[in-house]
């Protein structure tokens, strides 16, 4: 078992990070936020940045695979200009975002542009895991070391949920001298669901539940996944998903009982 606050990377795992930040940078610069009105940041910024999410990624992976023996392969691919992954992580059909952010960091930031183009390829993410990454602020490298903050679902994402905040282009962090280069939703970690175990449990006991992607309305124009992209082919992708839930549903309803607060 390793300890989900304390988990160290190897210098392989390192390096192969920093080898895949450096290059997917570049492809990444002129588009980046998905916003051209944003001003392009320079290329080691964006390869920063790019580090820090995938340590977090690795720090997810090795948690799961030595604490639940649960294997989250992971994606190293680089992909060219206007293109990205389907997800950080997946476990029994759960789409899985890993966030990262630099140690001392507070706020789980999910850019609204990104939920859009998710949700118009009928892929959003059903889950959000956040992790902060220690930072070595004098040589500007990573120590290795990285910390689980906490995780909150796609249905927390939206306007009337009282634990997340709006944040809009232009506008400070709150409680920092950042200003935000894109439309975000913001929760922070002290409102993120901790119980790591209770949650695990609940992602091997079922499939994700179609609603949770269906009805999503996007940032943008409040539209549903659903009248995005047409009924037919998501209700067709729906029942197969249903079908299986059914087989586990009385498992799974017991556990949604206990943690339905990430849920609802």
């Amino acid at each position: 078992m390793i300890d989900v606050f304390h988990i160290i990377l190897t210098d392989a795992e390192l390096d192969k990070c920093r080898e895949f930040s450096k290059i997917s940078a570049a492809s990444q610069q002129a588009i980046e936020f998905g916003q051209h009105t944003t001003k392009a940041r320079p290329e080691k910024e964006i390869a920063r940045d790019n580090l820090i999410g995938k340590i977090a990624e690795v720090a997810f992976s090795k948690m799961m695979k030595e604490n639940y023996g649960v294997d989250v392969p992971l994606d190293f691919n680089y992909y060219p200009r206007g293109k990205w992954d389907d997800k950080d992580a997946e476990i029994n059909r759960w789409r899985i975002d890993v966030k990262g952010t630099r140690s001392g960091g507070r706020w789980m930031l999910i850019e609204w542009n990104k939920l859009n183009f998710r949700q118009r390829d009928n892929n959003l993410s059903h889950l959000f895991v956040m992790f902060t990454v220690d930072w070595d602020r004098n040589s500007d490298q990573p120590t290795g070391r990285a910390s689980y903050r906490g995780a909150v679902s796609l249905a927390k994402l939206k306007e009337d949920v009282p634990t997340t905040v709006v944040l809009k282009k232009g506008s400070l962090l709150p409680g920092t001298k950042t200003h935000l280069q894109a439309d975000n939703y913001g929760i922070q970690f002290k409102n993120l669901y901790k119980d790591l175990n209770r949650l695990v449990e609940y992602l091997r006991a079922a499939p994700p539940p179609p609603s949770l992607t269906d009805h999503y309305r996007n940032p943008y124009t409040g539209e549903t996944t659903l009248e995005i992209l047409g009924s037919t082919a998501v209700k067709e992708k729906s029942i197969t998903t249903e079908v299986d839930l059914e087989k586990q549903e009385s498992h799974a309803t017991k556990l949604f009982a206990r943690i339905k607060s990430l849920f609802q």
